[in-house]
């Protein structure tokens, strides 16, 4: 099943176990900006196509530092899209990479449903992310044999939201970096602050850690967590740069350190956790790329709303939900007329 929808200047994505649709709105150009550092294209129609990958790992690190880490991954695959951006309006579709899937014998079945709204405007930016998954394998440790551990009624749910202030946005531009309807011309950048809210939910009927695992890790079978829940508000002031050179060619770096406030509840089949804590946070998004007045590609990483670690069992537990993307596209006018008398051409827009 396809969905879209676009409400004003926000971007919505929608995903259920095969197809996406992704969409990016942004304001016209009612904000003024330095055209020495900037170049504005949304008046033309930016289109490309991407690769794009994005997870949901977990982890649960023990106290113990001579035990080795437990990382569950969804079995989830690389998908290909293409996008079109015009003025505020955008609008994509990736679908699942017909030519290699992973093998559910050996990493279990994921379903997936992924709901993403972003707003990029130049001096403020939000965005919001919901995900469900279902049916998760752990990736490390193995079995003996070599085997994976999948447990597949284990089903997780975040959601987040963020918002973005740019203090420098006459000189620095973070689409030019991420969605490409705008250029950077000069090396620039700017303050960023991010006030960010998680909610994360976790359960398996059959409890999080295999028997195997609490076995040999030594966690008593009336400790296993079958079920937690996760809040999470911060406040990060940040900086982002874009550094261009050989003229078209940039890279794009920003980091968000910060401190949240941090509630957790979770249970196990005899007993009942909450707890309350300050923790330090570290959120990151990157890119590379090459963006001319004609064509661009580039590719990106973004970390999510990064972790939010707790103690579960004595151990730190942490999620992560990534994204990852490769892209390749071009611009040109869609709305030109000839003038009758003259002949010349103009834009429309």
């Amino acid at each position: 099943m396809i969905t879209g929808a676009l409400i004003l200047f926000l971007t919505s994505t929608f995903i259920e176990s095969g197809a996406q649709n992704d969409t990016t709105a942004s304001d016209s150009s009612l904000a003024p900006f330095d055209s020495n550092y900037l170049s504005g294209y949304t008046n033309l129609l930016t289109t490309r196509a991407f690769l794009l990958f994005q997870n949901a790992s977990m982890l649960i690190n023990p106290a113990d530092e001579k035990i080795s880490k437990i990382v569950y991954r969804p079995n989830v695959n690389l998908r290909i899209g293409i996008a079109g951006f015009w003025k505020w309006f955008g609008l994509g579709l990736s679908v699942v990479n017909p030519i290699y899937k992973t093998d559910r014998n050996v990493y279990g079945k994921t379903t997936t449903l992924d709901l993403r709204v972003n707003a990029f405007g130049r001096a403020i930016a939000g965005e919001m992310f919901l995900q469900r998954y279902k049916g998760y394998y752990i990736a490390s440790p193995a079995r003996q044999d070599g085997t994976h551990f999948i447990i597949s009624d284990m089903r997780t749910f975040s959601l987040g939201l963020a918002g973005y202030w740019i203090y420098n946005a006459e000189k620095f531009s973070i689409r030019a970096a991420f969605i490409q309807n705008e250029g950077q011309k000069k090396s620039a950048g700017s303050l960023v602050v991010r006030p960010a809210f998680t909610y994360y939910r976790i359960s398996s009927g059959h409890g999080i850690i295999p028997t195997e695992i609490a076995d040999a890790y030594q966690i008593p079978a009336a400790n296993l967590i079958t079920g937690g829940k996760f809040y999470s508000l911060g406040l990060s002031p940040g900086y982002v740069y874009t550094l261009i050179f050989l003229k078209n060619i940039y890279i794009t770096a920003a980091l968000f350190p910060g401190v949240a406030a941090q509630f957790s509840s979770y249970t196990s089949e005899f007993n009942q956790y909450s707890d309350f804590e300050f923790a330090f946070q570290l959120n990151g998004r990157f890119a590379l790329g090459y963006n001319s007045d004609k064509w661009f590609l580039g590719c990106s990483v973004h970390t999510g709303f990064k972790e939010v670690p707790d103690k579960l069992n004595n151990a730190l537990f942490s999620y992560d939900v990534a994204q990852f993307r490769l892209w390749g596209g071009t611009r040109f006018a869609i709305f030109k007329t000839k003038k009758k008398k003259s002949g010349t051409r103009y834009n429309e827009n």
